[in-house]
């Protein structure tokens, strides 16, 4: 599977799980899952956003083939569908960093064996300049583990949401064409997963930058719409959503 243009300079990267029919060895998936990692490559910075699950790390580093150089790999969640191929992708790019929350470092650290010095804390609204591109990050504790973050990529309006906005399902389209299906996913993973955790979810929501997304990136199922400029403060419980990103 190749890498897919989303605008300039921004790729989506991953892997589809058509098989999966279980997550956690809990949750039914009947219409398998995605694993999305992301990869921005500015005018002087090139950053991957997540990986995916350790079983199709493959798939993922052929992606990246290409990609001589990675100075950042952002880890928004510490769950295996996130970060377990960050190990892999390391030992690919011996000098690239781990961007994470405070409470996700020791989270890697312990369950990834990732060298300490290879880990460095993002503090929530901070901002890190690639050149021509501007990435911040908003914790969001959680959504829903306690160290989940987003990414919010400012020029080009898009949030990387991490799981705050997924679902659970496997699909080739790139953006959600079958509405019906994608909410269905969306209502079933917001009630196995998130639900208790709705009261958190409404504060985070509003230091998400809701108002200004012209692109929503989540990052375990298939992709959401981009919204056009006359949409962007469409209210958030008529977006069609999918695990994936956001």
């Amino acid at each position: 599977m190749k890498a897919r243009n989303i605008v300039d300079n921004v790729y989506w990267l991953g892997a589809i799980d058509w098989d999966r029919r279980l997550f956690d060895s809990l949750i039914p998936v009947p219409d398998g899952t995605s694993y999305n990692a992301y990869l921005i490559r500015s005018s002087e910075k090139t950053v991957l956003l997540d990986t995916v699950e350790p079983a199709m790390a493959d798939i993922l580093l052929s992606q990246l083939a290409d990609i001589p150089h990675l100075d950042y790999v952002i880890a928004h969640h510490a769950e295996q569908d996130h970060a377990g191929t960050i190990p892999q992708v390391l030992d690919k790019y011996p000098g690239v960093q781990v961007l994470v929350s405070p409470k996700g470092k020791g989270m890697l650290i312990d369950h990834l064996r990732i060298p300490a010095d290879r880990v460095t804390e993002v503090k929530d609204g901070e901002t890190l300049k690639l050149g021509d591109k501007t990435l911040e990050f908003i914790h969001t504790p959680w959504v829903h583990w306690p160290e989940t973050m987003s990414t919010y990529l400012q020029e080009d309006k898009i949030l990387f949401s991490c799981d705050f906005f997924g679902s659970h399902l496997a699909t080739t389209d790139l953006y959600a064409a079958d509405k019906a299906r994608v909410y269905e996913a969306a209502k079933r993973y917001y009630a196995e997963i998130m639900m208790p955790f709705r009261g958190i979810i409404q504060k985070n929501l509003k230091g998400s930058r809701a108002g200004n997304w012209r692109s929503l990136r989540p990052v375990t199922a298939r992709f959401t719409p981009s919204l056009p400029s006359s949409l962007r403060r469409i209210p958030i419980g008529s977006l069609p959503l999918r695990k994936t990103a956001w």
